[in-house]
């Protein structure tokens, strides 16, 4: 079952001393080096390196500087704040990839570093001057709801449901960027945290996704070879009488009675009837 694997997946990567590497423990090893890095160039005077590193639509769109999809976590500075993502990601990041495994937690937490720079990048094509990301705040946050979609009523922070608790920090956050009218990063919010909920729930087995690209290839093709069938015709209908046909079928019954009884049987009309018929029948040319 999904998280009571023995598999090394679920392993640590090794040991620094007694303390367990996981994934998310080196990500809060880059995040902190990083950050100690860009302080320190900035109080020695040198050039601001972390402006190569935080993503601008423009930058991207004109400049084709896709580093910058993977590089803006990375822009942090020293702050209380920064401290409680580090506290979320090496605690509960390390309990959701106890639970997903490696594999599974990388590839989730690429899809949240990548979701927010996707949609801007998007949406900078039609709407020009969108804003710049930096900061790993989104990201990590998203693997507290990761957390919480996995283990929504474990208590934590005085007694609280882990599930309440996320509620509070995404409304406080909300909030805090519609005061400012920071809609975009608002989207980028919430389309992070949304992902990090569905990629949990379709581990778990809560949603599917049934796609195949050599099925839709597949229907794709028999759809454009497909042609409209014709339409069916009326069944024929019997062609109006001819006076010829119409000469036939009154003599018929004159025909049968000379047959039977010979010609002697007829009477002044029906003898009349007859020649009649074989004048009309004269009439008509040879075929």
């Amino acid at each position: 079952m999904f998280g009571q694997s023995d598999s090394n997946d679920y392993q640590p990567l090794g040991y620094l001393g007694r303390i367990p590497l996981y994934v998310t423990t080196l990500l809060v090893i880059i995040y902190v080096t990083v950050m100690v890095a860009l302080a320190l160039l900035q109080a020695g005077d040198v050039p601001y390196f972390a402006q190569f590193l935080l993503y601008e639509p423009d930058s991207v769109l004109r400049h084709f500087q896709f580093w910058r999809f993977f590089t803006y976590p990375l822009v942090n500075g020293p702050s209380i704040w920064f401290a409680i993502e580090m506290f979320l990601l090496f605690s509960f990041g390390r309990e959701v990839e106890r639970f997903i495994g490696r594999a599974s937690i990388g590839m989730l937490y690429l899809t949240l570093v990548v979701v927010g720079p996707c949609l801007l990048t998007a949406a900078a094509v039609f709407i020009p001057g969108l804003t710049m990301l930096a900061g790993s705040w989104d990201v990590n946050f998203a693997v507290f709801i990761a957390f919480c979609s996995i283990y929504p009523n474990v208590e934590i922070f005085f007694s609280v449901k882990a599930k309440w608790i996320a509620a509070i920090f995404l409304g406080i956050n909300s909030l805090q960027l519609l005061a400012g009218h920071a809609f975009a990063l608002l989207l980028v919010f919430w389309a992070t945290s949304l992902a990090a909920f569905l990629f949990i729930k379709y581990l778990r087995g809560h949603i599917r996704f049934r796609f195949s690209l050599r099925d839709t290839l597949r229907h794709w093709r028999s759809r454009r070879n497909l042609r409209p069938l014709p339409k069916p015709r009326p069944a024929p209908q019997g062609k109006p009488p001819t006076p010829h046909d119409e000469v036939i079928e009154s003599i018929d019954p004159l025909l049968d009675k000379i047959a039977k009884h010979g010609i002697g049987s007829l009477t002044a009309r029906e003898r009349e009837k007859l020649e009649q018929a074989r004048a009309e029948l004269l009439k008509k040319p040879l075929s």
